[in-house]
């Protein structure tokens, strides 16, 4: 189960970066194929609204703010489109008329962002960048896991199953070859005292002690 979400984490924020590098790749090649198509149109900016987004990183909180406007404008064909895009310059407020441009057939992919904006080139670029390296990480830690964290549990698991059948092992069976353990006494030992030995103590005191003194002493030889 551990693995499971070890693995469907990493999996799930690549996808994800993947999933972003794709809408920036495909927002590039959009702006530089409407302004090659030399249509160009007149548009109206209806309205602009400001999006600040809050980050914290531990005791530090950074704050960026996100201008998009709201424009429409009118093909030659006579169609009238609206169209929101976010990145645009501050200095456009409601009113005001800017040059759109479009790739030939597609009005609903117009851009009022003039052609090689630097900043938007850059912005895009960077961010490819950061996603790059973003899917890149995720992908080496579930190899990482999978080679290393994943060798080691197997190591763990064959020491763990080795430990376990060395306790429920059987005793080892006696060799037919080795000659039995006695379980009791020799024949012929003796169960007993032997024969005389005294069986309590004296009865009386020693009736043949010495009446004196000896009478001589020994003379050396």
């Amino acid at each position: 189960m551990f693995d499971v979400f070890a693995l469907a984490l990493p999996s799930l924020l690549a996808v994800g970066g993947i999933a972003a590098i794709v809408w920036a790749v495909v927002r590039l090649r959009r702006l530089r194929s409407a302004w090659r198509s030399g249509l160009t149109a007149h548009a109206v900016c209806l309205r602009s609204y400001a999006t600040t987004r809050t980050r914290r990183n531990g005791m530090h909180r950074s704050s960026s703010t996100t201008l998009t406007h709201l424009y429409e404008f009118t093909t030659p064909e006579g169609q009238t489109l609206r169209f929101e895009e976010s990145g645009g310059p501050s200095s456009v407020v409601p009113g005001d008329t800017v040059p759109v441009r479009y790739p030939a057939g597609r009005p609903d992919r117009a851009t009022a962002i003039p052609p090689g904006d630097t900043k938007t080139v850059v912005g895009i670029g960077v961010l490819l960048a950061f996603l790059a390296v973003f899917v890149t990480a995720c992908v080496g830690f579930g190899v990482f896991y999978l080679t290393v964290f994943g060798g080691l549990k197997d190591k763990a698991k064959d020491v763990i199953e080795r430990s376990e059948d060395g306790v429920n092992a059987p005793a080892p069976a006696p060799s037919p070859s080795a000659p039995a353990l006695p379980t009791g006494p020799p024949d012929g030992f003796p169960t007993g005292p032997p024969d005389g030995f005294p069986t309590g103590p004296p009865k009386g005191f020693p009736s043949d002690l010495p009446s004196g003194f000896p009478s001589g002493f020994p003379d050396g030889r």
